[in-house]
């Protein structure tokens, strides 16, 4: 998709235009709407947009066009992480937005020389990145892409970038915010899937087990190839992978929790003992998996899930009152504005939800 550009500043009805797209069905879509809108001011062939969960710093939905292969991106991310010092991480340490440009042959930030040969490979020439964080949390990233022979990303379009970098967030909020608040509403066993890497490269790692219900777990998340886990050699899908590389990378368990139009689903990995293969859960995030980051995109305040997670221990409204210390008024005020948020109408169809 080629965007188009916009040398001015966006009208009014064009930021709030971003907000009302991403009422869309899919995070491929969102990722095309973001994409055009961003399109208007900073030109671009390709980009990829990355959400992660924000209490984990985990990818949890991503959508790209025309930019680096699956392989390529997947390459670079291991390279930078390491360098061990990327100026403009897409996780949780992040608390502002940020851009960078990476060039090829014009000035700009530069990348080791075997994550250059891969971005010449890709017929890359100049790249832009924006960490995408507001308030104090990290939300994700976009990548814009320009190809060798165009013009490279000017210091100028890095300060356009950086402004709309909340109207984005806003955007990919709205999006995880529509999906219903509550588990998946997929009627299956939990997928299991195990990942190795074959005796290969990190970046080629490879699903060598999976249940029979993995398939369409996957299928849930979107963004995998229809025929990725009908071959003798599957590759793996792009969150997974994500998910994988932070247990490697941390060698401790890891969970992001992803936003779909029948709800929430859970992803957790941890090593396996005795070796070097991941092992990775699918299935609907439920109660005190699901709350912490729903809380996040539907933007609860702490308060308000302090009284969410009162309600799910069983606890009537004097005893949430006495143990927040809050009088029932306040109390009161706070399951308003939470109903409010979560498109619920009372306190049993908060916990329906939730526990369901």
């Amino acid at each position: 998709m080629r965007c188009v550009a916009n040398t001015g500043r966006m009208s009014r009805g064009e930021c709030s235009s971003i907000r009302a797209a991403s009422d869309v069905g899919t995070a491929v879509e969102l990722g095309a709407v973001v994409s055009q809108w961003v399109g208007r001011v900073v030109p671009h062939e390709g980009y990829m947009l990355a959400a992660v969960d924000p209490v984990t710093g985990v990818g949890c939905f991503l959508a790209r066009e025309h930019g680096y292969s699956q392989a390529a991106a997947r390459r670079l991310i291991v390279g930078d992480r390491s360098d061990g010092d990327h100026p403009y991480p897409f996780d949780r340490r992040a608390r502002q937005s940020r851009v960078g440009v990476f060039n090829t042959d014009a000035p700009g930030l530069r990348r080791n020389e075997a994550m250059r040969d891969v971005m010449l490979d890709q017929g890359v020439g100049s790249e832009l990145r924006i960490a995408l964080a507001h308030a104090g949390t990290m939300w994700g990233g976009l990548v814009l892409l320009r190809p060798r022979g165009a013009r490279p990303f000017s210091a100028d379009e890095s300060v356009q970038a950086q402004r709309l970098a909340r109207d984005i967030v806003a955007a990919m909020r709205r999006y995880a915010a529509a999906a219903p608040p509550e588990p998946s509403g997929l009627a299956l066993p939990p997928g299991v899937l195990v990942i190795g890497t074959g005796g290969g490269a990190i970046a080629a790692e490879r699903v060598v087990a999976a249940t029979p219900s993995a398939r369409e777990w996957l299928d849930e998340l979107g963004t995998r190839p229809a025929d990725a886990l009908t071959t003798s050699d599957p590759p793996v899908e792009s969150i997974v992978w994500i998910l994988t590389q932070t247990v490697r990378t941390t060698d401790k368990p890891a969970m992001t929790r992803v936003p779909t139009k029948r709800g929430w689903i859970v992803l957790n990995a941890q090593p396996l003992t005795g070796g070097t293969d991941v092992a990775v859960t699918v299935q609907p995030a439920v109660g005190t998996d699901l709350l912490p980051a729903m809380a996040f995109w539907h933007g609860l305040t702490p308060k308000e899930r302090a009284v969410v997670e009162q309600v799910l221990e069983g606890l009537a409204a004097k005893q949430i009152a006495r143990r927040l210390e809050m009088s029932p008024h306040t109390l009161n005020d706070h399951f308003k504005s939470i109903y409010r948020k979560l498109g619920v109408s009372a306190r049993e169809e908060l916990i329906a939800r939730l526990l369901r």
